[in-house]
């Protein structure tokens, strides 16, 4: 509503919290699989650093979230990578032989 009307507007999605939050209420097991499928909970100095930079930014939304790229190919390769993160990682292409 804010940039039709011309005026400046960032919508940010954060991703999970290390230092408490949602991360904080999980059992060991359940924060083992997260970073297993390569989200990583964010640090409070981590998302204080992506929150300056996103008030830099001139995108209409932004996603905040640590994410560990070697885990999230692992996933890809694997076939075991939710639909929604598939964009963020390079697989190479399984060719019929």
């Amino acid at each position: 509503w804010r940039r039709a009307a011309g005026l400046p507007a960032t919508s940010l999605a954060w991703g999970a919290w290390a230092d408490g939050g949602m991360v904080g209420s999980l059992a060991e097991a359940d924060v083992r699989r997260m970073n297993r499928g390569g989200v990583q909970g964010m640090l409070a100095a981590e998302g204080l650093a992506l929150f300056d930079a996103a008030c830099a930014a001139d995108d209409p939304m932004l996603v905040q979230m640590q994410l560990d790229l070697v885990a999230l190919r692992a996933e890809a390769r694997a076939g075991t990578l939710p639909p929604l993160l598939r964009g963020l990682v390079r697989t190479p292409v399984r060719r019929a032989v």
